[in-house]
């Protein structure tokens, strides 16, 4: 179990630091870093980069890629997780079976931590930009219109707005599954609105793609962790998987977490554009085991007023980079998807390393 100093020396504060402890990391472990770096620049005029750390034989065909950032701001608890996984790997409590590897590719949107956004630099949501090949970035969910006006104000507050009676209602109207299935599924047509999933392939997804291209010849077979906060109960990680996936098969080897990306069925909803269907689209000939480790922090109406007034201020207020940095909301969506609880930063510690014990164990049987 972790202790309070090991949660301390996990999670950094800024972006420049949690990259700095990977760094740190690789290089007492004598471990390569390939740095992808993207154009824009950091608070600091720092770059910012998707850093992957490779341990093991490097023309391993068992795979375990653990992802983090997808959402930058919660990257942080993303890095915290890869830091005490590679902490345990350098401490020899984890140990890979023959014939495997493990990746760590830290923080897939840096621009978004690095300014405390769950968007990247063009206000996409990367988790909605990964597009099959041929797919056209255009379109929206059949009810966001009609909840656009509730989502993505044009202009900044000037009275009571009553937004959680009013999401209430809609959610009511409407049924929870199908308003939740409408906000969260990505659109394609309001470039400063909530979901977004961008005009185009963005720099850092495009820099992962090739990454990919690049590294994952030898592979065949992969399982894939990718890490996320924000859905489902203080704490606690669900396992979410794709419509189609062996379900039966995944709880025996990662138990009863595992939940489908469906609205009906669990925390989660379907989404266009996941950086994991787009990525197996564009691999078919692995063997793909991909999982999105959830852990849940506030309840999806609050944590929707914090990102709708954190866009309402970015769109709207006028306020510069550096001052919108230090604004009430992006540190309220920092607190929401990266709590200050110790309680909870040893949960996503510990579940962050059991399930890459499970990944272990379930390659080791193949």
């Amino acid at each position: 179990m972790p202790e309070e100093a090991d949660i301390q020396r996990c999670f950094a504060t800024e972006y420049v630091t949690a990259r700095q402890r990977l760094l740190d990391r690789a290089e007492k472990m004598e471990l390569d870093v390939e740095t992808m770096a993207i154009s824009e620049k950091g608070p600091h005029e720092e770059t910012l980069s998707t850093d992957v750390v490779w341990i093991g034989p490097s023309d391993a065909s068992k795979l375990i890629l653990h992802t983090s950032g997808v959402h930058g701001v919660e990257g942080f608890p993303g890095s915290a997780a890869a830091m005490w996984i590679m902490d345990g790997i350098k401490a020899r409590e984890l140990k890979l079976p023959d014939d495997c590897a493990i990746i760590f590719a830290h923080i897939i949107n840096p621009w978004g931590m690095a300014w405390l956004r769950r968007v990247n630099e063009d206000n996409a949501d990367l988790n909605r930009n990964f597009l099959p090949p041929g797919e056209v970035y255009e379109g929206e969910p059949e009810n966001y219109a009609r909840l656009d006006h509730l989502l993505n104000p044009k202009g900044m507050k000037k009275s009571r707005e009553y937004y959680s009676i009013k999401a209430a209602w809609h959610a009511f109207r409407l049924g929870f599954t199908n308003a939740k299935q409408a906000v969260q599924e990505g659109q394609y047509t309001r470039p400063t609105s909530l979901q977004f999933g961008g005009s185009k392939l963005a720099e850092s997804s495009q820099n992962f793609i090739d990454w990919c291209e690049r590294r994952l010849t030898n592979a065949e077979q992969i399982v894939w962790i990718d890490f996320h906060t924000g859905l489902g109960p203080f704490g606690v990680d669900s396992l979410l998987v794709a419509e189609g996936a062996d379900e039966a098969g995944l709880k025996e080897c990662y138990g009863k977490r595992i939940q489908p990306l469906d609205p009906e069925k669990g925390v989660a909803y379907k989404i266009r554009g996941g950086i994991q269907a787009g990525i197996e689209a564009r691999f078919p000939d692995k063997v793909w085991t991909s999982i999105t480790q959830e852990f849940g922090t506030i309840k999806p109406i609050p944590l929707l007023k914090l990102a709708r007034a954190e866009n309402r201020a970015t769109q709207w207020s006028g306020k510069p980079p550096l001052r919108l940095l230090q604004s009430r909301e992006r540190r309220d969506m920092l607190n929401a998807f990266n709590p200050r609880s110790m309680k909870w930063r040893r949960m996503i510690l510990q579940r962050s390393r059991a399930i890459i014990e499970d990944a272990i164990a379930h390659l080791s049987e193949e």
